[in-house]
């Protein structure tokens, strides 16, 4: 397992779903957000759940915007 957490650059996500897809441990989902002003599903934390660090979702991620911090 990796050290840090998984952050989201929303100013460059697509919403497109791949990091929900990647993470092993369903840590992850698309979510409303007021993000923008369409308030579409971003993927974000689910609560309660502690993200492992593993950088699966960072990988999948076709723009880069998530990352291990």
């Amino acid at each position: 397992m990796g050290k840090g957490i998984a952050t989201i650059n929303y100013a460059e996500c697509m919403a497109c779903g791949c990091c929900v897809q990647a993470c092993p441990f369903s840590f992850l989902d698309l979510m409303k957000t007021d993000v923008d002003v369409y308030h579409k599903n971003y993927p974000q934390l689910v609560p309660d759940h502690k993200c492992t660090g593993c950088g699966l979702c960072a990988t999948a991620c076709p723009v880069d915007c998530v990352t291990i911090q």
